[in-house]
């Protein structure tokens, strides 16, 4: 009674919660409600969601454990009703907090902290906890580390009660920004689109060899971009992938860990990048456009990096692909659900058209809703299906002359059920044999009720990392940080023999971008990418902008090596969910994950030494643009050769370590390292084609024979 009672409790809050996001990003706050309630709205929703669906005790043999999580729940739900209240009472807008103002704050803190806890793990209130311990223990530690600006009222007051802590930047993104598109990504999911990305991908790529690999990795890629969620992704994609993967001979491990990198890398990917775009247009002043312009080129070369990982795994084990009747056919596919992809489509016009982030959201999610609905009714009873298309487009428009809703819910609304109708029409004229996809009421509430589940460990994450960055801007470390790695940069630059010295600026580069990437690994092992690049955004971005680099520059460089961080062993989380569909050990899984995701790992390296791959000069031409894309991916095609010991044949001990000087050198951006680059790449090429097996070749002379005389 207790279990049903309390699922109950939380569709129903799920439902609202993605409702409420729903309705603001199309129609603006609802009457009474601020920015700030907004935030306190979104925040105190997740955490109660969190007491719900991640209990104290898993097992249920303590009862009092399950009342202790609905008392935190409602505890939550009554600080968000308090704080809504008494947000412009004179105590609060003073700063001279009262005894229940200073409980509340405490409380709020704690309970922020227990929910991360229990959703995204204990790293990152490890993490938090030091940070914390900084605040109030700084006075006590050296310089340049040393503060002395710890009070404890001062410290939950601006936790709780400003946009220093809590209700900072990462949670308004949060808001404002990433619940509507993971609300996008669960009602696309609903309808059936994952599915449908992954046989296209497999229709694409399934014959070549390591087929259902490359598969994955273009579908996780499609999906990852919107999901925003490397482990939701991974599970998603993984449960149809990895058994194909196995089945045509990659071992388990490897398996889940092609998986790991696909999904991870997913978040890199425009038009969405997993929500980072928008984190990006706050910490960074630059246009929506201009950002996705510019993490084009790298998200594309590090895809391309992952499929050649895969490709030379393949190769090399004789992993081949799957036989053509094994394959759904491309027509029938795009028929029976191409209606999908329209969505997106609209989702990237409005997008690029100028329109706020929310209502590009709200549009594309009004029009998938539109289209699933009709396409589901049209195809099982077409007259009535036109007949409630009828009604709903006078209604809208009505509402529209009513209430002054925006034109382009009726535009979309009108464009939904011609595109459904269209594609019913194709499938009735093609004969084509399919099942009905059902979308009404019931896959609506699954849908709603995945994104708010999808969305908590992103809240929860934002509010801590929120703390972080008030705890650095409180005690003037982030000021301080940019010093520390400019003079270790410095430091490194001074140990150099004279005959270097003409080179010390690029050597403090790149001294300073290696700490960068420890960095990024290291405060980013356990978190979710939208915190992960929340703290580097703040701590890290301004030292590599300090060093000369671009903002943009310095920005997608600490979001690769962000991203990079979630596939990184020891703890990474997607490793543990591909594992359990794979069948598989979840270390050596997590290992395989961060080796498929090292096959550009050298590229954001190239794009801080070139930032034309960044496009960030409007006046390079085209030819100098096509030769650094060239260069830089004969940069990934040797390191991916390096950490696979193949080309067109194993590789020997010297000539291993000669694809990996090729790839260093590829990095710079020069005349004179490409051409040494490509001359060494090009030797090794020779070398190792000259060694390929004799049986493969004869085999491949047999082929041509046989395909002559047929």
């Amino acid at each position: 009674m207790v279990v049903s009672v309390r699922s109950g409790i939380v569709l129903l809050l799920c439902v609202l919660l993605s409702l409420y996001h729903f309705c603001t990003s199309g129609f603006g706050y609802l009457p009474g409600v601020g920015s700030r309630t907004h935030l306190v709205i979104h925040l105190v929703f997740g955490l109660s969601l969190v007491y719900l669906l991640y209990p104290l005790m898993k097992d249920g043999k303590r009862r009092y454990a399950a009342w202790l999580d609905y008392a935190l729940a409602v505890s939550c739900l009554g600080i968000g009703i308090y704080m809504m209240i008494n947000l412009k009472s004179p105590s609060i807008l003073s700063a001279r907090m009262t005894l229940v103002d200073l409980l509340v704050a405490i409380a709020l803190v704690v309970l922020v902290l227990e929910a991360t806890r229990r959703v995204v793990g204990k790293a990152l209130v490890i993490i938090a906890g030091v940070f914390i311990a900084y605040y109030f223990l700084g006075e006590y530690l050296i310089y340049p580390f040393r503060h002395s600006r710890a009070d404890f009222e001062r410290f939950f007051y601006e936790m709780s009660f400003t946009t220093s802590g809590i209700f900072g930047t990462p949670l308004t993104v949060s808001a404002n920004y990433v619940f509507i598109f993971i609300l996008f990504g669960a009602i696309l999911e609903a309808t059936g689109a994952g599915k449908m990305f992954i046989d296209l991908a497999l229709r694409a790529f399934g014959k070549y060899r390591g087929g259902p690999a490359k598969a994955a990795v273009v579908s996780s890629g499609m999906l990852g971009s919107i999901s925003g969620s490397s482990i939701a992704n991974a599970v998603t994609t993984g449960t149809f992938t990895i058994p194909l993967m196995k089945k045509v001979g990659f071992k388990p491990h490897v398996a889940g860990g092609i998986e790991v990198a696909a999904s991870s890398s997913g978040q890199l990917l425009p038009p969405i990048m997993g929500a980072a775009a928008f984190l990006m247009i706050e910490y960074t002043g630059y246009a929506y456009v201009e950002i996705i312009r510019s993490a084009l080129i790298p998200a594309l070369l590090s895809y391309l990096a992952i499929l050649l990982m895969v490709h030379f795994e393949a190769v090399k084990n004789r992993i081949s692909g799957l036989k053509r009747e094994e394959l759904v056919s491309g027509k029938s596919l795009l028929l029976r659900q191409g209606y999908l992809i329209f969505p997106i489509a609209v989702l990237i016009f409005f997008l690029a058209s100028g329109k706020t982030v929310g209502n590009s959201a709200f549009f594309s999610i009004v029009i998938l809703m539109v289209i699933a609905y009709f396409a589901s009714l049209l195809q099982r009873r077409l007259p009535i299906g036109l007949l409630i298309a009828i009604v709903l487009s006078a209604a809208v428009y009505g509402m529209n002359a009513l209430f002054g809703w925006p034109a382009e819910i009726a535009v979309v609304c009108v464009l939904g059920v011609a595109i459904a109708l269209l594609f019913v029409l194709l499938q009735r004229a093609a004969k084509l044999e399919t099942q009905p996809l059902r979308f009404g009421l019931r896959e609506l509430a699954a849908g709603l009720e995945l994104a708010a589940k999808n969305a908590l460990s992103v809240i929860v994450a934002c509010a801590t990392a929120g703390m972080m960055i008030g705890i650095v801007n409180l005690t003037g470390l982030s000021s301080k940080l940019p010093h520390i790695i400019v003079g270790f940069a410095r430091d490194v630059s001074s140990w150099l023999p004279p005959f270097a010295a003409a080179y010390s600026e690029s050597i403090q580069l790149y001294a300073a971008l290696v700490l960068t990437v420890v960095a990024c690994l290291i405060l980013g092992l356990g978190l979710p990418t939208t915190a992960t690049y929340v703290i580097l955004a703040a701590m890290v971005a301004p030292a590599l902008v300090t060093l000369g680099l671009p903002v943009m520059t310095a920005h997608l460089f600490v979001l690769y090596y962000g991203v990079l961080a979630d596939d990184t062993p020891p703890i990474n989380l997607p490793a543990y969910a591909t594992a359990g569909i794979a069948g598989a050990n979840p270390i050596s899984t997590g290992v395989q994950g961060f080796k498929f995701d090292s096959g550009a790992l050298l590229l954001p390296f190239a794009f801080a030494a070139n930032p034309n791959l960044l496009l960030l000069n409007p006046d390079v031409s085209p030819w100098v643009l096509a030769l650094n894309i060239g260069t830089a991916l004969l940069g990934i095609v040797a390191l991916a050769s390096f950490i696979q010991k193949w080309l067109f044949s194993a590789y020997r001990g010297y000539e291993r370590w000669l694809a990996f000087l090729a790839a260093l050198v590829l990095i710079h951006g020069s005349w004179i390292t490409d051409v040494a680059g490509i001359a060494v790449l090009a030797l090794l090429g020779v070398l190792t084609y000259r060694r390929r097996e004799p049986a493969s070749r004869s085999g491949a002379v047999k082929e041509r024979a046989s395909g002559l005389g047929g």
